[in-house]
């Protein structure tokens, strides 16, 4: 599974931007990180960020929202719902 392109690509101007972001995993844990990066491996593709207790690879299947944020932690935008699709094979 993968998520949508579309919503990939917002991931990736979020990186550009070093954009500070809420981020709602499936687990129930909300994290406020500063995105930075983005890394694919064979088996899995992470979101690359920083957090208050450094630096952190999070597995993008394992987010069920990313929320933009202004730096002083305002909401800066709508929370983006990550859709999961079938990998091409």
């Amino acid at each position: 599974m993968i998520i949508d392109c579309d919503q990939h690509d917002w991931v990736e101007i979020f990186c550009l931007r070093r954009q500070l972001l809420l981020l709602n995993l499936l687990d129930g844990t909300a994290l406020t990180v500063r995105a930075t990066d983005t890394r694919n491996t064979v088996e899995q593709e992470y979101l690359l960020c920083e957090t208050a207790s450094g630096e952190r690879a999070i597995p993008m299947l394992a987010i069920a929202s990313i929320q933009p944020l202004h730096d002083c932690g305002q909401t800066d935008g709508e929370a983006i719902q990550l859709k999961l699709q079938e990998a091409p094979k």
